[in-house]
């Protein structure tokens, strides 16, 4: 019996010993360990960081902590409102890493990255003026459009119902500045509108979070006599990966569907 507790005293006491050791907040009886803590920001990054700026990590998580137990206190959680988030959370949670595991390792060649650029090389010579008009539903940007080919004065729709108007509604920001290859969001997007001609209005562009596009070429000049590969190589470089995960992602899915069974019933919405 003296030889059991022996062995057992030293394991107690280095693991009380450690976890003091590695405890970096504690708010009541949760705490945020340094094991914890290096999954947010491993040691290579967070051994730069000033006292100031840890400080600053560890006060936020303690306050987001707060909440969380107020909420649990206050059963929140047991909602079932909040119960269908919460689930729908775990289930895109599970989805986007099981993807990105999938999708981990791809990369682009740099001969894909030259072939592109030699492709577009003129596009990224000229700068380009446009009427914009912002939307945040795809159908009310599908039947302005039909008005405007119908004869609707296109500066007029877009004060009236582009989403920047609510940024300044003195100014809703319906004609651009002129724009250069690279200035956008999204690159599929300037492969539209830098193949469009003075005075053409494009068809609904889809756009940066959930918002769609309708814009008139107003003027189109070149601004460069040549273009530098340096300049906008990693630019592509994202753009081209970004394409690759797109269709890396449908090619996925559709490849699971054949071990999945699916069926659709309206009937109970009716």
């Amino acid at each position: 019996m003296r030889r059991l507790i022996y062995l057992i005293a030293p394991l107690i006491i280095i693991s009380c010993a450690e976890k003091k050791e590695d405890v970096l907040v504690k708010v009541d009886g949760s705490t945020l360990t340094k094991t914890e803590f290096e999954k947010y920001i491993p040691p290579s990054e967070y051994k730069r960081l000033s006292e100031a700026r840890l400080e600053e990590f560890f006060e936020t998580w303690a306050e987001q902590e707060i909440l969380y137990l107020e909420a649990k206190k206050q059963n929140i959680d047991m909602e079932d409102s909040v119960k269908l988030v919460l689930e729908q959370y775990k289930k895109n949670l599970l989805a986007t890493e099981l993807v990105r595991r999938e999708f981990e390792g791809t990369s682009v060649a740099e001969t894909e990255i030259i072939d592109y650029f030699d492709k577009h090389k003129d596009e990224f010579l000229y700068a380009v003026k446009l009427g914009q008009i912002v939307f945040s539903n795809f159908d009310r940007a599908v039947r302005t459009l039909e008005e405007i080919k119908a004869g609707a004065d296109f500066f007029k729709l877009a004060r009236d119902r582009s989403l920047t108007r609510f940024e300044n509604p003195e100014n809703p920001r319906v004609m651009t500045d002129y724009l250069q290859r690279g200035t956008f969001a999204d690159f599929a997007t300037e492969e539209i509108i830098f193949n469009m001609k003075p005075g053409e209005v494009s068809n609904v562009i889809p756009y940066v979070q959930n918002t769609w596009l309708v814009v008139k070429m107003v003027d189109k000049r070149k601004v460069k006599a040549k273009a530098e590969y340096d300049e906008y190589r990693d630019a592509i470089y994202n753009h081209l990966l970004s394409k690759k995960y797109q269709d890396f992602l449908v090619q996925y899915v559709d490849s699971l569907k054949t071990h999945y069974a699916i069926t659709v019933d309206l009937a109970p919405l009716k």
